[in-house]
């Protein structure tokens, strides 16, 4: 069986959470880099019709969603479990995951995460503005994800589940700035969670080169 195949950029923290799902499951992969300037050419549109990363190729079947790509690598390999099979922890991670698609991403990746972390990098000035307007909304989030989890050694529950590896990649960068540290320390058993996190083997293993 081929190793299954990554398709974007490691600092992504869609990407990432593709590759923490492989790595709780114990699959070595491929990363092959797919960077900003990339994310349109014909080959790669040809992965993601929709020009995003991360894109995902198993045994000559193709797959993108972050989501769909974490779901597929929990069921086609063996090894512990990363969706519950209670109904109401598997609904918890649900319920979290769309938190941290639908309402999370919006603010803290693209107003913070990028204006802090990428903008500099591709040689624009952080817009601080988009910043402070997103922060409120950050801890909206955090708030409302730390309330569902609870004092609960996880997300959803005693066990690791696809909730944990969607919402650690963004929560590890936004602790990289003072904004974040302050946000945490308002919530201790979400930052709690994120140093049980942090401490994983698969965050280790995976982790951003620089980070």
């Amino acid at each position: 069986m081929a190793r299954p195949i990554v398709y974007g950029s490691a600092m992504s923290p869609y990407v990432w959470s593709v590759r923490l799902a492989l790595a709780e499951k114990g699959v070595a992969h491929e990363l092959v880099s797919v960077g900003i300037s990339e994310m349109r050419s014909e080959a790669h549109l040809a992965r993601h019709p929709f020009g995003k990363i991360p894109a995902f190729e198993h045994d000559g079947f193709t797959l993108y969603e972050t989501q769909a790509i974490m779901r597929y690598v929990d069921e086609a390999f063996p090894a512990a479990p990363l969706q519950p099979i209670e109904v109401q922890p598997f609904a918890r991670m649900n319920q979290i995951m769309g938190i941290v698609d639908n309402y999370l991403t919006p603010c803290l990746l693209a107003d913070v995460i990028f204006q802090r972390m990428v903008a500099p990098m591709i040689g624009r000035t952080t817009n601080e503005e988009a910043v402070n307007a997103a922060l409120p909304k950050v801890r909206h989030c955090l708030g409302e994800i730390a309330r569902l989890a609870d004092d609960q050694p996880f997300l959803a529950g005693d066990t690791v589940t696809l909730a944990d590896l969607m919402a650690i990649p963004q929560i590890y960068y936004f602790k990289k700035f003072p904004d974040g540290l302050a946000q945490l320390a308002e919530l201790p058993a979400l930052a709690a969670w994120a140093n049980r996190m942090e401490a994983r083997q698969s965050v280790q293993v995976t982790r951003p080169p620089g980070m």
